[in-house]
C-alpha cells in the first residue's frame, strides 16, 4: 500500500453495526471490510440516521437540523483533537432522496478533504412527487462530491445526467465478504421431507412495499405448480408475516417450513441445504441475497429487474424472466425443477461466479484503484 488513508465512513440509511439486518447494512459493512483489506484505516464517522419512510416536510426539517448539528460536532471533534486522527477522505454510502447526506459535504469542506460517495442514487419516484424536496436536498449534497463509485449502470446514468459529466464516475462490482461467509454447513431439513425432493429456498424481510409484493408474486408462481415435486423453506420475519403466510395457503403445510427471522449464519445454513433459490427480485436495487445464495451453490430463479442481472448470469447461474411476467418465472422454475443435471451445472457456476467476480479481494483492489489518487 503506497498511499494508505485515514477514512471517515458514513451510511445515512443505517450504520454498518445497526442491530436490524438489511441489504444496506450488509453492503455498508462489506465496504468497510474491503477498505481495511486494501490497507486503509476506517472510522465510523457518525451513526446519525437521515433515512425516513415518510416524506413529511416536518421530518425533513428535523432530519436536516439534526444532521447539521452532528456535522458541527464532528468538525469540532477533529479541530480540537490530534492531527493524526483527522481523516484524509470522507466516504458516504448510499445517499438518495430518502436518506440525504448533510454531514459529509459540510465536514469535508471544513476539513478541506475529498468527499466521495458510493451508490449515490435516485429512486423510482418521478419529478414533482411527494419526495421532491427530499430529492433536492440529496442532490445538493451529491453535487458536492469529488467522486462517485457506482454499482449499477442506472446509477451511473443518473449521476451523469445530474452532474452533466461522467468524468468523476467509476464502476465497482457488487461484492460479498466471501472469506468470512465461506461455505456453510447445511441445516437439517424437516424429517418428513423426502431427500430426493428438490428444496426451494426464499428469503426476505416481511414488511410492506417491495418486500411483501415479492412474497405475493412468489406465492402466485408456486400456486401454479403445486402438482410438481418440491418443498419450500421461507426465511424472514416482520410485521406482514401473517399476511404473507396467508398468501401461501395453497402450499400444503407439510411442504413448507417457516424459519422466521434468524441470524445470518443460520440463513446461510438453510441456503446450503437447498437446491434452488427463488425470489422474484421485483425492483431489487442490487440483491445481495442472490450473491449469498450462489456462494452456497444455489442456482437462482428471479426476474430481470433492476440490479438482479448484475449478480445473476442468466442461463448460467440461474434463469431470469421479464419483470412482472409470472408465467415466464413459473416456466423457468418448472424447467429447473425437472432437470437435476442443469441444477448441478448451474450450482457450480453460481459459486464460481461469486468467487471470481464478486469476492472481497477483487472489490478491495477496485475500490483502492478508485480512491488512490484522491
Amino acid at each position: 500500500m503506497k498511499n494508505p488513508k485515514n477514512i471517515a465512513f458514513y451510511a445515512p440509511i443505517k450504520p454498518p453495526d445497526h442491530p436490524i439486518p438489511s441489504g444496506d447494512r450488509l453492503i455498508a459493512a462489506n465496504i468497510v471490510t474491503a477498505l481495511k483489506l486494501a490497507g486503509h484505516t476506517v472510522n465510523l464517522a457518525s451513526r446519525n440516521i437521515s433515512y425516513s419512510k415518510r416524506s413529511s416536510l416536518d421530518i425533513l426539517k428535523e432530519r436536516k437540523n439534526g444532521a447539521i448539528a452532528e456535522a458541527d460536532r464532528i468538525i469540532s471533534k477533529y479541530a480540537n483533537g490530534p492531527t493524526k486522527t483527522r481523516p484524509d477522505l470522507w466516504i458516504t454510502y448510499h445517499p438518495y432522496c430518502k436518506a440525504p447526506d448533510w454531514i459529509g459535504p459540510k465536514v469535508s469542506s471544513a476539513l478541506n478533504i475529498p468527499y466521495l460517495t458510493i451508490e449515490a442514487a435516485r429512486t423510482a419516484q418521478g419529478v414533482g412527487d411527494e419526495w421532491e424536496p427530499w430529492r433536492k436536498e440529496a442532490q445538493a449534497g451529491i453535487k458536492l462530491a469529488d467522486r462517485h463509485l457506482c454499482f449499477k449502470p442506472t446509477d451511473r446514468a443518473y449521476l451523469g445526467e445530474l452532474l452533466g459529466s461522467d468524468e468523476n464516475l467509476m464502476d465497482i462490482p457488487a461484492f460479498l465478504d466471501t472469506p468470512n461467509i465461506g461455505i456453510a454447513r447445511p441445516a437439517s431439513l424437516p424429517s418428513h421431507w423426502n431427500s430426493h425432493t428438490p428444496v426451494l429456498v426464499t428469503a426476505g424481510m416481511m414488511r410492506k412495499g417491495k418486500k411483501d409484493r415479492n412474497f405475493f408474486m412468489l406465492a402466485e408462481v408456486l400456486s401454479g405448480i403445486i402438482g410438481d415435486s418440491w418443498n419450500l423453506v421461507v426465511i424472514g420475519g416482520g410485521p406482514e408475516e401473517d399476511a404473507i403466510q396467508a398468501a401461501f395457503s395453497s402450499v400444503p403445510d407439510e411442504r413448507i417450513h417457516w424459519c422466521g427471522q434468524i441470524e445470518h449464519a443460520e440463513v446461510l445454513k438453510w441456503m446450503a441445504a437447498g437446491d434452488i433459490f427463488v425470489w422474484p427480485g421485483w425492483k431489487e436495487p442490487i440483491g445481495m441475497v442472490y450473491l449469498e445464495a450462489q456462494l452456497q451453490g444455489l442456482p437462482v430463479i428471479a426476474q430481470r429487474s433492476m440490479g438482479v442481472p448484475l449478480v445473476v448470469q442468466d442461463q448460467k447461474t440461474g434463469m431470469l424472466s421479464p419483470e412482472d411476467d409470472l408465467e415466464a418465472m413459473r416456466a423457468n422454475l418448472k424447467a429447473l425443477l425437472g432437470d437435476s443435471h442443469l441444477r448441478q451445472s448451474m450450482s457450480s457456476k453460481a459459486r464460481a461466479n461469486v468467487l471470481n467476480n464478486h469476492g472481497l479481494e477483487r472489490a478491495a483492489d477496485r475500490i483502492n484503484e478508485c480512491i488512490s489518487d484522491l
